[in-house]
Parts: C-alpha cells; structure tokens; sequence
C-alpha cells in the first residue's frame, strides 16, 4: 500500500481505456455501427491489519462513454470486501463482492445489458504440517439480469437468472516457499429462477500449481476433471476436461509473455441450446525498447462447442462459432505507476448461424496510473 494512514495502507488507480473509434460497437453481421467510445475507471483498494486480523477491500467505477449511441452509457460499479485471520494452524476468511455493470458477460453474448453480480464465500486453511495444509470453501453467487432486457427475441433474466452453490476441499502442498500444488474437489449447483430446464449439477477434481514471484514462471495452472450432470433428462450431460490457467514468464527483463488458457461448460442465453463447451486462449507479447517504450501484440481464440437440447429435433454437438482476436500496440511509460498507449485491434466471429457472424476494429489509446 503506497499510502498510509495509521494502520490503513491505501492504493489508488486510475484507467483510461477504450478512447478511440469501434467500427462495429454491436458486433452486427450485417449493418455494422461506428462510434467514438471511452472507459474511464477509477479504483480504490484499502487494508487494515489489526493483530490477527486483516480487513481489505475495493471500490471501482466504471464511466462508460458512448459519443453517437448515447443509449450504451452507463456507470458501472464492482466493490469487495475481506476478512483474513492468522490464528497460526488455523486461517479462516471471509468475503463478499458485488458487480453491477453494462458490460458484455462473455465470447457469446454481444448485448451490453445492465446485471448484478453477488458472491458470498467463508473457508479456511488448517496447516497439518510445514509441508501440508488441508483448505475447504463454501461459495454462492448469484447472475440477475434487469427484468425486460432481451437479446434476439430472448429474456436474459428468464434464460440466465440464476444462483450457483460450491462446496469445496481439498489438500495443498508447499512444494518450495514459491510453489503450491493443491488438490481440490467440488460439488456445485447451478438452479435457474425461471429457466429449471437448465438447472445442473456438477463433481470436479481440479489438480491445481501456483508459483510466486519471483519463480522462472508465475502464475497458476489447474487441469482436471468435471462431471456435469443435468437435472432435466432432455438436456445432455458432459464429463470431461477442464482447465484454466494464468501463467507469466520474462525472457532476459526484456520481453514478457502472459499465457491465459481456459477449457470449461458455460450457460447459453439459446433457448434450445443451454449450454456450450468453451476452450480459448489468449496470449500477449510485451517487448520493452529501452525503459520507457515497449511494444505488445496480443492474440486470442475462443471455441464455443454448443449443445443441443434433446427437443430441439437436432443432434447434439451440430454447432461450433468461433470469435479471435489480434492486436498490437505501442506504449510509453512516463515513470514506474504511468504508461500511455496505443492499440489496433481486429476480431471476428465465425458461426453456422449467419447472424452470430461480425467483423470489428478498433484503433484506441489507454492511459493507466496505478501502484
């Protein structure tokens, strides 16, 4: 925390991003709409340690600004809240967040409509050895879109209201004071308020590695096993793979590489298709010029594997879209917390489906402050 006020430690950001021109703000196939659009987001993370308790928490702003469409602005707020207590073998915690914004929810839905976001979660690690520690979570979250938001004929609120349950344990293993590798298992319920066709139930095993700074490779990696399992028989189950992965590696201080990998079931707005199997990656590539310039290209891919419901009169797995991403840009940092850039980005959806199809580029700078 660069500010300090007794025992709170504050850490204030500030983001500029998006200012630029999108020339398809709807990722409409057919009649694309350009527009000048900015995000400005101001954030404020503060701690507070109080013998064996840590308190921390954030509050962002999202001011999201459309010249032409003026229907696409909005304010958007996610705020978080923590409590950690060291009680030596034993560390309980505590959290709470709240999302509610504008923005696209994922690769498949292009309408920006205005939902909450809650998670309520309280767990805790029993340290069994040096070596050994035993964690267990309990986790719920709710998804509310506004009531009356439709996206191509369909209710969000009636195709994704919904409220997720996890209960979670495992073992972690210290490795090395950088490196944890965990085994968990879960057991989640996924009820939707007025969509019960969709409702589920799901077993994972998730063998998981973390490595701290300042390991060779940072991050964390996890790759395992989920049974998805459909309450109502019409709706076909999955088993199989998932993964998920946020990994940083530096070649020679000079050039930086950020590896993001995902694999796992996610809940379709299609009436007849309620869910799609995701497998996606991103990778961005920073290579610094002296130690004010760097340059940054970036690249991504997104398979979305749709399933149909028995219903439908389809066979399952008939449908696969697919959206990517290219970019570069070039930046300049004025010290350690400020960098300006510049960026040119291309994406597209490919799909069975013609309308699901877009092209879109956006040339926009960014300017970001931050400790």
């Amino acid at each position: 925390m660069p500010f300090r006020f007794g025992p709170i430690g504050i850490s204030p950001t500030l983001a500029i991003t998006n200012f630029g021109v999108d020339d398809n703000i709807f990722n409409d196939a057919t009649a694309p709409k350009r527009d000048f659009t900015m995000t400005v987001t101001p954030r404020l993370q503060a701690r507070m340690r109080s013998g064996k308790m840590l308190l921390s928490g954030a509050f962002a702003t999202g001011l999201v600004y459309y010249q032409k469409y003026d229907d696409e602005r909005s304010i958007d707020y996610a705020t978080d809240g923590r409590v950690d207590f060291d009680l030596g073998w034993f560390q309980p915690y505590a959290l709470a967040s709240l999302l509610d914004t504008r923005e696209r929810l994922n690769a498949e839905l292009d309408a920006r409509a205005p939902r909450t976001q809650t998670t309520l979660a309280a767990g805790a690690k029993a340290l069994l050895s040096p070596k050994t520690g035993l964690v267990f979570d309990v986790r719920r979250a709710g998804l509310d879109f506004a009531e009356g938001t439709t996206f191509e004929g369909v209710s969000l609120s009636q195709s994704l209201n919904s409220t997720t349950q996890t209960l979670e344990g495992g073992l972690e293993f210290y490795l090395t004071p950088l490196t944890t590798f965990a085994v968990t298992t879960s057991y989640q319920t996924d009820r939707f308020d007025q969509s019960p066709e969709k409702d589920a139930d799901t077993f994972r095993i998730l063998p998981t590695i973390r490595m701290e700074s300042p390991a060779i490779i940072q991050g964390s990696l996890a790759i395992g096993y989920r049974r998805f399992s459909a309450v109502d028989p019409e709706t076909p189950d999955y088993s199989g793979l998932v993964m998920q992965g946020s990994l940083t590696h530096t070649f020679g201080e000079w050039t930086k590489v950020d590896l993001q990998l995902s694999r796992d079931v996610q809940y379709s707005f299609e009436e007849t298709e309620p869910y799609y199997l995701t497998t996606g990656f991103r990778v961005v590539l920073t290579q610094q010029l002296g130690d004010s310039f760097d340059v940054r290209a970036t690249g991504g891919r997104d398979r979305l594997d749709y399933r149909e419901a028995a219903t439908s009169g389809i066979p399952n797995d008939t449908r696969v879209d697919r959206a990517s991403v290219l970019g570069a840009g070039v930046g300049y940092r004025f010290q350690t917390n400020l960098r300006t850039g510049l960026d040119i980005e291309f994406a597209e959806r490919t799909s069975e489906v013609p309308n699901r199809e877009y092209d879109r580029t956006r040339v926009f700078a960014s300017l970001t402050y931050g400790f």
